[in-house]
């Protein structure tokens, strides 16, 4: 079995990745990156445009999902249909409890307990490894038991002293963590929401009349 550590992820080691992903958008016109600086907020991130008619799930078939886990390194076997109901609650009880953060709030209690019986599922599958000394996952045997490491990632930041740094896109709304040294980080993507930004701005500025 491929274990995957605690550590990889609380690190900031998955993820870093600019270049979009080779996921099939269906009718949409969009790419899917992984720009959130955290495992846990690309996965929130797996929703484009929430909220509004632009709306897009990337995680909309199981090939899709099973993309998605590669490219962050959840050794996860290839999901299923079935799979991804429940792959999807876990997004949205996690999207529930990280984005009023991102928007200087705190989550509603209700929501917090909803998030803390994840965490409580999750807790029985990691273990310190005798060799490394070093958080391990392990006996998954559910895409919920695999995804512990998505849930553990999510903890670490509600739990921070400091969600400064957790912010949002202003165009499409995407979670990201500012790991910028002076936190001067605005967008999800500056070549792509920061650019059409900067675009509209220009318009503005020299339209006439």
């Amino acid at each position: 079995m491929t274990i995957l550590t605690c550590q990889d992820a609380l690190d900031g080691k998955i993820g870093e990745q600019m270049d979009a992903l080779p996921l099939d958008p269906g009718d949409y016109s969009g790419s899917y990156k992984l720009l959130g600086g955290r495992l846990a907020l690309d996965f929130v991130n797996t929703v484009s445009w929430p909220d509004t008619k632009r709306e897009h799930d990337w995680l909309s078939s199981a090939a899709n999902a099973t993309a998605w886990c590669a490219a962050v390194g959840l050794a996860m076997s290839p999901l299923s249909e079935n799979d991804l109901d429940a792959f999807r609650a876990l997004r949205r009880d996690i999207r529930d409890t990280l984005r009023p953060f991102a928007h200087d709030q705190k989550p509603p209690k209700r929501v917090v307990e909803v998030f803390n019986s994840r965490v409580r599922s999750a807790s029985h599958l990691r273990e310190i490894d005798p060799e490394t000394l070093a958080w391990v996952w392990t006996s998954q045997s559910t895409v919920i038991d695999w995804s512990a490491p998505i849930v553990f990632d999510a903890a670490e930041i509600v739990t921070l002293e400091d969600h400064a740094r957790l912010k949002h896109c202003p165009s499409c709304d995407w979670l990201f963590e500012d790991q910028t040294r002076n936190g001067s980080r605005r967008w999800c993507d500056m070549s792509d929401c920061g650019s059409r930004a900067k675009s509209r701005d220009y318009y503005r500025r020299t339209k006439v009349g």
